[in-house]
């Protein structure tokens, strides 16, 4: 009895430690649209998660469509198929620095990769243009990581719901759906 109450303790004091010791992802802002019963419709909120690893030069894409919801039913409707699972794409960049840093300074990549979603795996293409963020401007965030505070990403992405078998869920997405990350925010693993 005594030892499993020594180790209960034990785990609680590493989870509270571990939680405390991880620095939380920075989420991005995200809009996305598609047309449903013939009427456009949209979301925009801060969904997604980007995360590069230097070591192997992947990026990660991460949308998790229940944060795009308002909390109003008929609003989120549209929504609702789309929310049981997060949308996750990996792709590689060339390798070298995302941007060499210097006034005015864009690159601009296409990239292929897979996206997983609703359990299903489909080649991805996206765009993705980094650029630099002045370390004097309001878009600057620091996090102690000074050159990856200074880039931000915009991100453009669609994809048929058929691809991911969504068109088969109760609302019967059938339209196109266009995702956009706006000055998404790049977080180093």
């Amino acid at each position: 009895m005594l030892m499993k109450q020594i180790l209960a303790i034990i785990f609680l004091i590493g989870s509270f430690s571990l939680s405390f010791g991880q620095e939380k992802s920075k989420r991005s802002n995200t809009y996305i649209d598609t047309y449903y019963h013939g009427e456009k419709h949209f979301s925009i909120k801060d969904a997604s998660v980007i995360s590069f690893n230097e070591g192997n030069s992947e990026l990660t894409l991460v949308i998790d469509f229940a944060s795009l919801k308002s909390g109003v039913d008929s609003l989120d409707e549209w929504l609702l198929d789309l929310t049981d699972s997060k949308f996750v794409f990996k792709g590689f960049l060339p390798p070298g620095d995302l941007l060499t840093l210097s006034h005015h300074n864009l690159k601009s990549l296409e990239i292929t990769g897979i996206a997983e979603f609703n359990g299903i795996t489909h080649r991805q293409e996206v765009l993705i243009s980094f650029y630099e963020v002045s370390m004097d401007g309001m878009l600057f965030i620091n996090s102690g990581a000074d050159y990856y505070d200074r880039i931000a990403a915009n991100i453009q992405l669609t994809f048929l719901p058929k691809f991911f078998g969504v068109d088969k869920k109760p609302h019967h997405l059938k339209k196109q759906i266009s995702i956009a990350i706006g000055r998404g925010i790049i977080n180093k693993v």
